[in-house]
């Protein structure tokens, strides 16, 4: 085994020479590939390679215009990533990282830049170099830009590349920049891409903290699977028996779910001081027709997170209270509820986290189902209350508690529009126009339902047409459901009253004279 000390921080790394082999011949291609010269394949490949040129320049003209937006005063830089999300059409997030990538390259590494320019290096290259020198100081951004601008990168190896340059990440060592391991105890939540009705929770920090915390986990699952035995064969309840699969089946859980429900259902001890319940209940949206059968529209956990239908049918089916939320039939728009006071209702609280379970800023994906807060969007007047910034729907929306504070600032200005789209004024730079959060489903569900109902109404007319004596044959079957109509463009949602669109009439009730509902 070879060991290598470290070297000192203040040392500069060696500057070898990184020069290929031989030069890069795009007219050798076809040579090397052992394909004819002049051939369709190799004529491909030309322009493969010209392509890659012609990207690398683009890209380096992109960090150069993304660089003029970067700002680190303050807030302004959140309210020129609110731009970028609008213009590349990605989140507010995802506009901050781009941002700063290009502040990177601009001021960190302006001779590789120039290189990139001039097409000598591709363009995953570069961003390849900007993610593995995140952890490095600005003066090693110099260092590590003086060595690589040198390098003969118009004709280097791909592999060439990664090799050199993280032989010159490595060198800095101890040197770069890093959080310790207490630094980095945080848990997260990740829910599943495939959307399939799980997430998970990463736990990160020091290694002997969680591989503490494992051991005393699976010495608590042992623990509780033993006494499931004995619960078995004594006929008492099995303790965390979470779906009642130990009494149905008469064995014991797995050690993997006796963890998972060891980790979900035991108390969590905050050394004495009192945590206050959530002001929310856990939002689940399941659509009706779902909860029927008729179809396998997916719900919503807290207006984000897709549910499968199956599940949520059975999350439904365990609840002793369900909620209704009306919709307007044809588009989706939840409809409105009564002002009443300044501060919302408990009932206005759960209608706009119907409407906004993410932060209303454009771009913006921070969740405010639980930590984000009510905003008037025309300022309540306290002292006139008739002149304005009434408390209704209508004029609320929720935040996150950056983009809040930014609108107290008066750096974010919102005009919500008598269509429910609101206009953000950003500052002194730019006007956005967003629309008001719809439920896509209804529309859907709704031809469903008005589907169902006819083929209700046409075995009525069967059954009727049998009592009467009008059909020969009283045992011959009804005629099968008629097909699927072909969608319609849907008309004007204001020229169509609700009880002809959903055939099931209930008598309504005004929900400003329900009681705030239980939380």
């Amino acid at each position: 085994m070879t060991i290598m000390s470290q070297p000192p921080a203040d040392t500069e790394p060696p500057d070898p020479t990184v020069r290929a082999r031989k030069p890069l011949d795009p007219d050798d291609f076809a040579a090397r590939s052992l394909m004819e010269p002049g051939c369709l394949e190799a004529h491909l490949a030309l322009e493969l390679f010209a392509a890659q040129q012609a990207e690398a320049r683009s890209y380096a003209e992109h960090l150069r215009k993304m660089a003029m937006f970067w700002d680190e005063s303050g807030d302004d830089g959140d309210l020129y990533a609110i731009l970028v999300a609008d213009a590349r059409r990605i989140t507010v997030h995802q506009a901050s990282t781009q941002l700063h990538a290009a502040y990177t390259a601009v001021t960190g590494f302006p001779h590789t830049l120039a290189r990139l320019e001039a097409g000598d290096l591709p363009a995953h290259w570069f961003e390849q170099l900007l993610r593995r020198v995140r952890r490095l100081t600005p003066d090693q951004w110099r260092q590590v830009d003086d060595r690589v601008s040198a390098w003969d990168l118009a004709n280097i190896p791909s592999d060439r590349f990664t090799r050199e340059l993280g032989k010159l990440i490595a060198w800095f060592g101890a040197a770069a920049v890093r959080e310790t391991p207490a630094q980095q105890r945080n848990v997260g939540l990740e829910v599943n891409p495939d959307h399939d009705g799980t997430a998970r929770l990463a736990i990160t920090g020091p290694v002997h903290e969680i591989v503490g915390l494992s051991h005393r986990l699976d010495a608590a699952a042992r623990a509780v699977q033993n006494d499931q035995r004995h619960a078995v064969d004594e006929g008492r309840p099995a303790p965390f028996d979470i779906d009642g699969d130990v009494s149905r089946d008469g064995h014991h859980m797995t050690l993997a779910a006796l963890r998972y429900a060891i980790l979900t259902r035991t108390m969590l001890d905050t050394a004495g001081i009192e945590v206050p319940g959530s002001r929310f209940r856990l939002q689940v949206v399941v659509p009706a027709m779902t909860l029927l059968g008729e179809t396998e529209a997916p719900g919503t956990i807290d207006g984000t997170i897709p549910l499968p239908a199956p599940m949520a049918r059975h999350l439904a089916a365990g609840e002793p209270t369900w909620y209704r939320i009306l919709t307007d039939p044809a588009t989706g728009a939840y409809l409105p509820l009564p002002p009443s006071r300044y501060s919302p209702t408990p009932t206005m609280q759960e209608h706009l986290r119907l409407l906004d379970p993410v932060c209303a800023v454009p771009g913006c994906t921070r969740n405010v189902c639980t930590v984000g807060e009510s905003d008037h969007i025309e300022e309540y007047d306290h002292d006139n209350p008739e002149k304005g910034g009434q408390t209704s729907i209508e004029n609320l929306h929720r935040l996150c508690w950056k983009h809040h504070t930014m609108k107290t600032r008066g750096l974010l200005d919102p005009v919500r529009g008598p269509d429910g789209s609101t206009t953000w004024n950003i500052g002194e730079i730019e006007r956005l126009s967003t629309r008001q959060n719809c439920d896509l489903l209804t529309p859907e569900i709704a031809a469903d339902l008005q589907h169902s109902w006819d083929v209700y109404e046409e075995m009525l007319a069967w059954d009727d047409a049998r009592w009467r004596g009008l059909l020969q044959d009283a045992e011959s079957p009804a005629p099968a459901p008629a097909p699927v109509p072909v969608p319609v463009p849907v008309p004007d949602p204001s020229s169509i009253p609700l009880a002809d669109v959903v055939p099931v009439r209930v008598p309504y009730t005004d929900p400003a004279t329900y009681p705030d509902p239980p939380f």
